[in-house]
């Protein structure tokens, strides 16, 4: 299933129009109805509020099927994470992950559990 057919499925499943969401995303309906028939595509940060929207997965809504993947909102502690992760290089990333495997280290000797 395409993005197009997949957003225009949730709208109408949530019994939602297209100026709701337009006004909810502050965008016009026009470019609701140009993701949903023209085949236009949405920038990443548009698909995550979309995505949040819903509440589905950017995988669901670019493939219209979930994967077994972990989800992360957008709006949590371990999405900045990641998109500081992802602003790194990679020196500096190996040295993340070196540094979080002590980390994980010395929670076990301590008999810490994660939450």
């Amino acid at each position: 299933m395409k993005f197009s057919s997949t957003l225009k499925e949730l709208r109408e499943q949530n019994h939602v129009t297209q100026n709701q969401l337009a006004s909810h995303l502050k965008l016009t309906r026009s470019t609701i109805a140009g993701y949903e028939t023209k085949g236009k595509q949405p920038d990443y940060e548009r698909l995550l509020q979309i995505a949040d929207y819903f509440h589905v997965s950017v995988d669901y809504l670019l493939t219209g099927s979930e994967t077994n993947g972990i989800s992360v909102p957008p709006d949590s502690s371990e999405y900045r994470l990641l998109c500081a992760y992802l602003n790194l290089s990679s020196d500096s990333r190996q040295q993340l992950f070196e540094y979080t495997e002590f980390l994980q280290d010395q929670d076990t000797k301590k008999g810490r559990m994660p939450k």
